[in-house]
């Protein structure tokens, strides 16, 4: 487990094909029920169509049945039977029940009954079924109250000729100024001309009345049946609209439900649960058998390249065992991926060039050893130098040659500048006290011509320099600026603190340099390493130093105007230094 290639393998196997198939897992049956809860609000929709068109065709019965019964001529045959003539009845008939006219209906009965058991109608009725009617309970208590309305479905009990299953209207006709019936219409619709509207729906389409019986549907052969021992049936009779999923026969089925809010009739269709989500188990299964042939792909491109990855690794790791070994002879042919072989070739040059350093190491080290022992020697000359240095200086001042002796003593404060200090950073004051020693031995050629003014704050003395960074620039303004003036030459040394950093400027009076020279040397400043490097130690060798030492940030500045004199900036870290150094030395040259 601990190979690459193994690691490489499992791990693909646990972060991308285990995600995989969680998610795939998880996600399908969340999937399943949004796309049911689609489907069924789908069917939901098409079901309110076909209930939409149901509610239209019973109201046109509703307002038909009205028409009849405010008719003037309808009204006074109820209140006074024997107004009119049979003639008279049958051509009233003619006039008003079957002048109906409505794109709903083929064919219409309609029946008028008054309070004393007179009717009139647009069909032969059998009397038998006549005086079943009248005796029925639910007429006797119809007509007892006002503003009653019944809807029934005929399929059994028939009172027409023509033997039809038919939905009937049954309404009481209440005289609106005492509140009394005057008689009653039975108005009868075949139930085929409703039949048309729910069909085109998937799956058995029922319209089913309160008693559960079924008063409507494609299917011929289930009209009249009972629905109430239906699983569904329960949940369908106490709400008003929905969908649910039930078992039959070790099938899933699936009911769509709705109201039909003028007579509270329900609307059912009853549609197989496989035959609406077939395309969704014949997805769920091409999906599995995609995923499970990419798996198998997978698994086998993810081996050979894990393979393809360990093979040249291990074998490098071979020879990299019996390294020391074969004394770092050692080279391996370049195979594997770029990476790997970029490794391999890497490897190769790195064998290579451990071979040239243990020869060139072996060589240096014989080569330091002899330079050692001359720089031990060497150690001696400088020394020795100070110190004959200051035996004559002495020996100047005991004859009283005071002049000889000052130069002898400033020489050797240069000497021991130069020699004696430990290191490449000092204090500014030790660097100031170098120049003082540097200018005492310019004046005493020049004893009227320069002189040198020192503004720097006693806090300030502390601050870390690099060693010899001004006697550059003070040979500068002595050679180039101040070796032609007409009058006395002054060099001004001033430093302060601007922000986060020490800033010392040294300004002679001389006479300047032309922009051109100018910026000629600032060139050279910005070129840096770009550029040459100086033969002589001058303000680029300043520059470079400092850069160096503290950063790009830092080092000289030039700003000179021909004809009034030059300053030179220098710009370092707020920095104190750690130690002086060069203090014992100072004492040797007296």
């Amino acid at each position: 487990m601990n190979s690459i290639r193994n690691k490489i393998f499992f791990s693909i196997l646990v972060f991308l094909i285990i995600p995989v198939l969680l998610t795939f897992y998880v996600m399908d049956k969340p999937l399943e029920k949004v796309i049911e809860r689609k489907i069924g609000r789908s069917a939901q929709d098409a079901l309110y169509l076909v209930n939409f068109n149901v509610q239209l065709f019973l109201e046109e019965m509703l307002q038909s049945s009205v028409n009849i019964t405010i008719n003037h001529s309808i009204t006074k045959l109820l209140k006074d039977p024997d107004a009119y003539s049979k003639y008279e009845k049958l051509r009233l008939n003619d006039t008003v029940f079957n002048r109906l006219f409505s794109s709903y209906f083929s064919n219409t009965y309609v029946t008028l009954f008054d309070r004393q058991g007179n009717w009139l109608s647009t069909s032969y009725m059998f009397d038998p079924l006549l005086h079943g009617y009248l005796d029925s309970p639910w007429y006797q208590d119809m007509m007892g109250k006002p503003y009653q309305i019944k809807w029934m479905f005929n399929n059994k009990e028939l009172m027409y000729a023509d033997r039809k299953p038919l939905i009937t209207l049954v309404k009481t006709i209440t005289e609106l100024q005492t509140n009394q019936n005057t008689g009653m219409i039975v108005f009868s619709v075949r139930e085929e001309d409703i039949r048309k509207y729910l069909t085109g729906l998937e799956g058995n389409t029922y319209l089913v009345d309160s008693g559960g019986t079924v008063v409507s549907s494609a299917d011929k052969n289930q009209i009249g049946e009972s629905l109430l021992k239906e699983s569904y049936m329960p949940k369908v009779r106490d709400s008003a609209r929905g969908q649910q999923i039930f078992e039959k026969d070790g099938q899933k089925w699936i009911a769509n439900y709705d109201t039909v809010r003028i007579n509270g009739w329900k609307i059912i269709q009853i549609v197989p649960y496989d035959t609406v989500f077939k395309e969704i188990f014949d997805i769920r299964k091409t999906n599995l058998l995609i995923f499970i042939a990419i798996f198998v792909v997978f698994s086998f491109i993810t081996i050979s390249i894990a393979y393809s990855i360990s093979k040249p690794l291990k074998l490098l790791r071979k020879k990299m065992r019996e390294l020391e070994d074969k004394e770092f002879y050692s080279n391996i042919a370049v195979t594997g991926p770029q990476e790997i072989s970029s490794l391999i070739e890497t490897y190769n040059k790195m064998v290579k060039k451990i071979r040239g350093l243990l020869g060139r190491v072996k060589e240096e080290y014989e080569q330091k050893e002899d330079m050692r022992f001359r720089a031990l020697q060497a150690q001696i000359n400088p020394h020795f130098l100070l110190n004959t240095l200051n035996n004559i200086k002495w020996m100047a001042y005991i004859r009283n040659d005071k002049e000889v002796g000052d130069m002898l003593s400033n020489l050797g404060g240069i000497l021991e500048g130069s020699i004696g200090r430990g290191g490449s950073l000092i204090t500014l004051r030790q660097e100031l006290d170098y120049i003082g020693n540097y200018m005492a031995l310019m004046k005493m050629s020049h004893p009227d011509a320069i002189s040198l003014h020192i503004d720097v704050p006693h806090e300030l003395m502390d601050q870390e320099v690099i060693n010899i960074m001004l006697q550059p620039i003070i040979e500068n303004c002595l050679v180039h600026g101040l070796q032609d003036q007409a009058g006395s030459g002054l060099i001004t040394i001033r430093a302060w603190h601007e922000r986060d950093d020490f800033v010392l400027r040294v300004t002679d009076n001389g006479s300047g340099m032309s922009r051109d020279k100018l910026e000629e040397i600032r060139g050279k400043l910005e070129a840096g390493t770009a550029s040459p490097a100086p033969e002589r130690i001058g303000v680029r060798n300043v520059h470079e130093r400092i850069r160096l030492q503290y950063g790009d940030t830092y080092g000289l500045t030039l700003i000179s105007e021909e004809g009034r004199g030059t300053s030179v900036e220098y710009r370092l870290p707020i920095r104190k230094a750690q130690k002086e150094v060069g203090d014992e030395a100072k004492s040797n040259a007296g």
